[in-house]
């Protein structure tokens, strides 16, 4: 596993947010867990190992071991998922996860850390004095002690999920396969397509979006830490590039509660987005904090767009 780096970080009032090294690194480590599971499915179901069957010396190797058609495909599918559950998820016990010893964790915890800079640097440019925590202590501090733990497990559940239902989706893949009569090397090509497919889709979509969700809750709670006197709202800040979505752009700006943030949810243009970065997978905002000034009063349905769902 790669380094987490936790270089010095420079508060900014653009938008973004500062977990992008975090992300990155997750990313590389996410990719080289299913670039193995995908090297595995070329050597069991290409010409090395011919794992179906499907050519003229097939009995000579090792092969899955069912005298039907849909019998290897069930098989194939046992035996992906436990590829999966082995080189991607690295299964370990709830309460190790919880603790922070799953691998997932690294990237959490730094994303974590770079969170409370962020906000610490973005207080001090208001002129809020705020003790500025040790990049190594800030994971045992109790007001981020229990959000790690939440974060660490969240991480984890929403992995186990993909990983999980990755073996199902290839199954068609497969059927089609033995249907027109495909070659193992055909067939091995068409599975790591597939399995490339849920890696960008899904895994690598987890890992942008947890890590900026991590970066979020320590801004929140770091806001929390300065006290509500300090900081009694925050303002959505979009991320000004042109890939920023037309929800985060109509959202910028906008003025919520903390608790608006938590538990707030709004349809818009028939999508469901949160009112906390990330507000939609692969989300990039921030929240900047309001200092001195007071809460929101109007309605929540007139500083959003879209229809409110929850946090009204």
């Amino acid at each position: 596993m790669s380094t987490i780096q936790h270089d010095q970080v420079t508060a900014n009032r653009r938008g973004r947010a500062t977990s992008t090294v975090v992300e990155e690194q997750f990313l590389r480590e996410m990719h080289r867990r299913w670039k193995r599971v995908r090297g595995l499915v070329r050597r069991t179901v290409g010409y090395e190992n011919d794992a179906f069957g499907l050519s003229a010396n097939a009995e000579e190797r090792e092969s899955f071991d069912f005298p039907t058609d849909s019998g290897k495909i069930e098989q194939f599918t046992s035996w992906l998922t436990q590829a999966l559950r082995d080189e991607v998820l690295d299964p370990l016990d709830r309460g190790e996860v919880a603790d922070g010893q799953h691998w997932t964790a690294a990237y959490i915890r730094a994303a974590v850390v770079r969170g409370v800079n962020q906000s610490t640097g973005l207080l001090f440019q208001q002129g809020v004095s705020l003790e500025n925590i040790p990049d190594d202590q800030i994971p045992t501090r109790p007001i981020f002690e229990q959000t790690l733990r939440d974060l660490y497990t969240r991480t984890y559940e929403n992995l186990e999920t993909v990983t999980e239902e990755a073996a199902p989706q290839v199954r068609d893949t497969v059927t089609r396969g033995f249907a027109q009569g495909w070659n193992p090397r055909k067939m091995a090509r068409e599975i790591t397509a597939e399995v490339r497919d849920i890696q960008h889709m899904r895994a690598e979509t987890l890992a942008r979006t947890e890590t900026i969700n991590a970066h979020t809750e320590s801004t929140l709670r770091n806001y929390e830490r300065a006290g509500v006197d300090v900081v009694s709202h925050g303002e959505w800040q979009a991320t000004q590039d042109d890939d920023t979505c037309a929800f985060c752009r109509r959202l910028s700006g906008a003025e919520l509660t903390i608790d608006e943030m938590r538990s707030g949810t709004v349809e818009w243009r028939g999508q469901i987005y949160r009112l906390a970065p990330p507000s939609h997978p692969n989300g990039r905002c921030v929240i900047l904090p309001s200092v001195g000034g007071e809460p929101p009063t109007s309605p929540l349905s007139e500083r959003v767009p879209g229809t409110v769902l929850s946090g009204a």
